[in-house]
């Protein structure tokens, strides 16, 4: 087995077509059928039901390119490491986006548009249970909270929470609400690796509201579609909003009666341990976003919380 085969198998996975695959790799569509036909012998099992040119995975097929896909991956970051040690040049940039917004990602686009050589690893969901390992990253984006309060980072922004209400619900006529509006109410939040459910739950536990918690997701847009579908009604932090208000199935009302928000933080790794074109985006952003002094932060919004359920996680944006 070569790494050829594997990547021809990859693509012909995908096209699920022999004569398109070959025809994408720049081979004779008999030598892409020699290749797979080599890659099952070598494996000891077929990977395709084939119906005359056209292939589709079976079980061991789908199996076998999961594992592909990553160990593809794994050879393109070696190969990558490789030249960049060899030319002296850093050219790829990790961001952990743990809570992320659409300005933030809109300067990491303005400074990939001015560095079109420099390859941006976007890791948008950080799924570990305790506190991220800030060396995996240049640069942490995150919103304040206990478990990331040994990071030294710098102050981003706050911002408030919306309720996020089914167009069609009573709560929908009116300009805002009061959080003691929503005793009854069915709810959606977000969670993670089921550890920690999302700041608001805690909130409304900490008020004694008979909220009733009824779906738990792990994707932004998920709970985006259980509020569209009327089920139920959530929290959403105002950098997150732009899916919310453009679907016409959604209210967005402020929270009236109390100032309900998070902090947003971003942390660099290092400048030791910085490349120097890691270190060019750190002054950009630093340009850009007007941080100020490099601070401890002190998780500032600490609101009454009931004891963690054991059913939840931080939430992603």
């Amino acid at each position: 087995m070569n790494i050829a085969q594997i990547r021809y198998f990859v693509v012909a996975a995908q096209v699920q077509n022999l004569s398109t695959a070959a025809e994408m790799l720049h081979l004779s569509q008999p030598a892409l059928s020699k290749s797979i036909a080599k890659l099952e012998q070598e494996l000891g099992t077929p990977l395709f039901s084939r119906k005359g040119k056209n292939v589709i995975l079976n079980e061991q097929g789908k199996a076998f390119l999961a594992r592909a896909w990553i160990s593809l991956r794994e050879l393109d970051n070696l190969m990558l490491d490789m030249q960049e040690q060899n030319t002296g040049a850093y050219a790829r940039i990790t961001v952990g986006i743990f809570q992320a917004d659409d300005s933030f990602t809109e300067h990491l686009m303005s400074f990939s548009a001015l560095h079109p050589e420099v390859e941006l690893d976007l890791e948008c969901i950080i799924d570990s249970p305790g506190e991220p390992d800030i060396n995996h990253y240049d640069v942490l984006i995150y919103a304040d909270s206990h478990r990331f309060e040994k990071l030294r980072s710098y102050f981003l922004k706050e911002e408030d929470y919306l309720l996020a209400v089914p167009a069609a619900h009573p709560l929908a006529q009116g300009d805002s609400v009061s959080m003691q509006d929503l005793s009854g109410e069915h709810f959606v939040f977000i969670n993670q690796r089921r550890l920690f459910i999302e700041e608001p739950y805690y909130l409304c536990a900490g008020m004694n509201l008979q909220i009733k918690a009824s779906y738990m997701t792990n994707l932004r847009e998920q709970h985006r579609m259980i509020i569209a579908s009327g089920a139920a009604m959530g929290f959403v932090p105002r950098g997150c909003i732009r899916a919310y208000e453009h679907d016409p199935r959604i209210r967005l009302l402020p929270i009236r009666d109390l100032q309900f928000s998070r902090r947003i933080m971003i942390c660099f790794k290092r400048d030791k341990h910085l490349s120097p074109i890691c270190r060019e985006l750190k002054n950009y952003l630093i340009e850009r976003l007007g941080l100020s002094s490099e601070e401890k932060p002190a998780s500032s919004k600490k609101t009454s919380r009931s004891k963690r359920s054991k059913t939840g996680g931080d939430s992603e944006c």
